[in-house]
């Protein structure tokens, strides 16, 4: 076993300080890598003026549609509330597992709300608008 002797109370005070150090260390991560980013980008400019060649431009950033994004958490949340409901139901009873219907309800919230933003940035694009 992990912890030894695995109680609840051991468990349920690992869970907590497992999720907090993993986004921790996925922050100092992404911070990392935006810095190695910064520092390629930099060496490339500074090699380019020192052979006398023009300097490049910055690569342009592609932002995804705010839709796509909402989708993808609505799908995550949907997932983790039906996870939820059903594991929480089994084990506890139905007075219980309702608590999972909550992520369930806010992963189908956001992909509802992805749809509609699909539906009105497609209608901007056909009309050639500022999302086009």
């Amino acid at each position: 076993m992990l912890f030894g002797r695995a109680n609840p109370e051991t468990i349920a005070l690992a869970i907590p300080i497992l999720f907090v150090m993993g986004g921790i260390l996925v922050a100092i991560t992404a911070i990392i890598m935006h810095g190695r980013r910064k520092d390629l980008e930099h060496r490339e400019r500074l090699l380019a003026m020192e052979k006398g060649l023009p300097i490049p431009e910055p690569a342009p950033v592609k932002e995804r549609p705010k839709y796509s994004n909402r989708r993808a958490n609505g799908l995550v949340l949907t997932g983790i509330g039906i996870a939820l409901t059903i594991a929480m139901w089994t084990q506890d009873g139905a007075d219980e597992g309702v608590w999972g219907l909550i992520p369930l309800f806010v992963g189908l919230g956001l992909l509802i709300a992805g749809h509609l933003d699909k539906r009105e940035w497609e209608r901007e694009k056909d009309r050639g608008g500022p999302m086009a």
